[in-house]
């Protein structure tokens, strides 16, 4: 199979390593062709071209992108992109973007002047059914509805996006619910590096409690901190990693309360954050839904229960179907559930340990990047 990749975030290597490798090392004839912008911004930096050592840059090619400030909005040269489709060939075209988006409205339209037998597919994660302004609304809903006259599958983040797919944006053909990106074991076997070890100066016996992601409202950090003000009479102390609007709320209200059992970190790059994780004792995901977002996967939750640590996250979203069996599930923004939660997990290491051995097994049969990249073969085969 020829397939043809087109996703912004495909341009660093942890992503690159998340799946496309791993599908590659399961099909010895997959031929891969990823396409990405050259760079692109995201909340914590701006992300450049990157190469996997397990690909060459025959299979991951930047293009120089137009009206890259957004997602919704890049899209190639047309004639360079023409170009490098007609020479590709692909079986298979895999469009990791909103449907609505200028680079998925492009790639179906060259896809259907040079390359018509190849089959279309589409990754969404909206697990919201928002109502943008009439005009916007409008563009958006024809886009859309022209991207999927010609897709033979979407592949949905989440149940809920599945659901809207459907129900919402009235698209009936095949369509499959499966993670994006998978998280390599190997990450997640070896012990913390002696650089975090020492950063943390976590003590035998100590149990550290952690938050790893952007720090805004939605991702429920003030209720964390707010829940655990109520258990400052047990032995704890609390690592917050990440960056965002509530750093300054963390360093001026928080730190003064919980002194010294607060440790606060300015966010870390992909490859450190399963040594961060390995750490923890207990693994805090306390989001919670707003008119416009909801959690559509976690993936810092995904990554705590491969490190094997006990996990609570709150029900927004797609976070109850991530965790399974390996965690506390407690109603969204409901402060005594979150605070019972994180009292009996302090109180009782059979309980962290039991749902610590539960969140490992989860993880290694859904999250590694060899179990996601067997699911879209199998998925992209059918096809």
């Amino acid at each position: 199979m020829k397939l043809l990749v087109i996703g912004h975030s495909y341009l660093t290597i942890f992503a690159q390593e998340s799946k496309y490798v791993s599908m590659k090392q399961l099909d010895e004839n997959l031929e891969l062709c990823i396409v990405t912008p050259p760079e692109y911004n995201h909340v914590f930096k701006r992300y450049k071209h990157e190469i996997s050592q397990h690909l060459n840059p025959k299979e991951v090619i930047p293009l120089k992108a137009l009206l890259n400030q957004s997602i919704s909005t890049y899209f190639y040269i047309p004639t360079q992109f023409a170009k490098l489709i007609k020479e590709f060939n692909p079986d298979h075209i895999h469009i990791e973007e909103d449907p609505h988006s200028f680079i998925g409205i492009e790639t179906i339209l060259l896809s259907r002047i040079l390359c018509k037998d190849a089959k279309i597919s589409f990754f969404i994660w909206d697990n919201l059914a928002r109502k943008p302004k009439f005009s916007l609304n409008v563009i958006k809903k024809v886009l859309t509805k022209f991207s999927f006259k010609y897709t033979n599958l979407v592949i949905c983040g989440n149940t809920e996006a599945e659901r809207l797919l459907k129900e919402v944006k009235n698209y009936y053909r095949k369509s499959l619910v499966l993670h994006q990106v998978g998280l390599k074991i190997e990450d997640y076997e070896l012990p913390p590096s002696a650089e975090v070890v020492e950063k943390l100066n976590k003590q035998d016996g100590e149990l550290l409690i952690g938050f790893i992601g952007r720090l805004v409202p939605e991702k429920g950090i003030s209720l964390l901190l707010e829940a655990l003000s109520k258990l400052q009479e047990f032995s704890w102390k609390l690592l917050i990693v990440g960056s965002g609007i509530l750093k300054e709320e963390i360093e001026l209200k928080w730190k003064p309360i919980f002194k010294d059992r607060l440790l606060y970190l300015d966010a870390v790059s992909h490859e450190t954050v399963p040594d961060y994780l390995k750490c923890l004792d207990i693994f805090v995901l306390p989001s919670y839904s707003t008119t416009l977002w909801k959690e559509q996967f976690g993936l810092t939750l995904a990554q705590a229960m491969m490190a094997g640590v006990a996990c609570i996250g709150s029900s927004s979203g797609a976070i109850p179907e991530v965790i399974g069996p390996g965690g506390f599930i407690f109603e969204e923004c409901n402060l005594d559930s979150l605070t019972f939660a994180l009292k009996v997990l302090i109180i009782s290491s059979e309980e962290r340990a039991k749902l610590s051995k539960k969140a490992k097994e989860f993880a290694y049969s859904n999250y590694t990047n060899m179990a996601v990249a067997q699911a879209y073969l199998n998925a992209f085969s059918e096809m």
